[in-house]
């Protein structure tokens, strides 16, 4: 049974009651809640919780007990910590072999869930329509895409709370917040975000500094940090098989320090290197390039801001003869050129957050889904293409890097007809 804190539960013989209640007092009569539930958690030890009603306090005695019956017992004051706290005790759990990756899970957690009503919350607090409206919340801010990678590490933090016995169960997976959680997705669309009469027309709207960047990423398959990590000792105009191209780093960031890398997904035991055929078209453009803009020799560090410094000639970087910083030439050269071709639109200038009209699939990255679409349309096998672009999974890259091109049917039309011609 509840414990009475207002009254005492062995009066003297002499001690007057109070009129309210007819019992006699307790030092503690009138202060604070006046219900204890007392019950002994799975290792023996007396947990105590307060409540104004004894209906209340009997419920959740009665709860507690069963559950450590059961062995489904948590510890309320377990459940204490906050979301924000609990989020950052996760990420200090975690290691990876890309210090990159760990930034990019803190930077998620620190700007979307420690300073949002939900990381404010309690961890037993946490509910379906405290995790909706968070999510409402962030749709404002985010693309899907986004967004579907932060809730999957809240996910895996809250998995870890359940780990603990903080939580009874992780309320990401709850039908509620289930039916509205973002997803990525896996579907390739159909068409390119960007064909190649778009690029010509974005290429004329950058600085001169910058178009022959759409000439690499178009016409070598280059991710955007491998482009700006591209320099003339890369090239090798004497391979055997012709002028060849050898991929061999990206710009990358570790937090605000640019950094020299190898290309993504590289490992101490495989660089993720690759060679790719220089075409006459893009080896034009590149010389074009290099007579107004020479190419630059830049030192700074390898893989992390303490790396061991790395020298390399570059093609393209900015006014202040560094290398480019990714995030804002997004935002200040290659979006406002988008916009200047009618492809995205400017937002409210007034209203707070995205400036632009969501675009993901529209940023420099869509250059080397057209080189895919355009080299598996000109005949290339996909085993080649895939190793073109770095991928170890040929259907991977069928998956996610093949979409339909201008003028398709018509060589269907033809195939089929060559297909009656050898016949006859």
């Amino acid at each position: 049974m509840p414990y009475d804190r207002w009254h005492k539960s062995r009066p003297g013989l002499t001690e007057e009651v109070c009129k309210e209640h007819g019992k006699v007092p307790s030092a503690g009569h009138g202060v604070g809640k006046r219900w204890q539930a007392r019950w002994r958690d799975d290792a023996g030890v007396q947990e105590t919780e307060m409540f104004a009603k004894e209906s209340d306090a009997k419920k959740h005695e009665t709860k507690m007990r069963a559950t450590v019956d059961d062995g489904s017992y948590i510890n309320p004051k377990g459940g204490e910590v906050r979301v924000g706290e609990w989020v950052t005790i996760w990420l200090n759990g975690m290691t990876f072999d890309n210090p990159r990756t760990y930034q990019r899970y803190e930077q998620r957690m620190r700007l979307h869930v420690i300073p949002t009503p939900l990381g404010k919350l309690r961890i037993k607090d946490v509910s379906a329509t405290a995790l909706r409206d968070w999510l409402k919340g962030r749709r404002e801010l985010l693309e899907d895409s986004s967004l579907h990678l932060i809730f999957a590490n809240l996910r895996t933090a809250f998995d870890l709370a359940v780990d603990d016995e903080l939580m009874r169960k992780n309320p990401c997976l709850l039908k509620a917040v289930v039916a509205v959680k973002p997803t990525r997705n896996k579907s390739t669309p159909k068409e390119l975000a960007l064909t190649w009469e778009h690029t010509e027309k974005i290429r004329l709207e950058l600085p001169e500094r910058y178009q022959a960047l759409v000439d690499v990423c178009r016409g070598l398959g280059m991710r955007q940090g491998e482009a700006f990590g591209f320099g003339p000792d890369d090239i090798d105009w004497d391979h055997p098989d012709g002028p060849m191209v050898h991929i061999v780093r990206q710009v990358a960031h570790d937090g605000p320090v640019l950094v020299f890398d190898n290309p993504k997904g590289a490992d101490e035991e495989d660089p993720k290197d690759r060679w790719v055929e220089l075409s006459p078209a893009v080896a034009a453009a590149l010389l074009e390039h290099t007579k107004k803009y020479p190419p630059i020799e830049v030192t700074i560090p390898h893989r992390t801001r303490d790396g061991e410094p790395v020298t390399a000639r570059i093609f393209f970087y900015g006014r202040e003869k560094k290398p480019i910083q990714a995030n804002w030439f997004n935002s200040f050269v290659w979006k406002p050129a988008l916009a200047a071709v009618g492809i995205i639109a400017p937002l409210d200038p007034e209203k707070p957050g995205r400036k632009w009209e969501k675009s993901r699939d529209k940023m420099m990255h869509a250059l080397r889904h057209l080189y895919a679409s355009m080299m598996l349309d000109g005949g290339v096998d996909i085993y080649t293409l895939a190793d073109r672009l770095g991928h170890s999974d040929p259907a991977f890259t069928l998956r996610k890097y093949v979409h339909r091109v201008a003028g398709a049917g018509s060589k269907v039309r033809l195939a089929v007809q060559g297909m009656y011609g050898r016949a006859a």
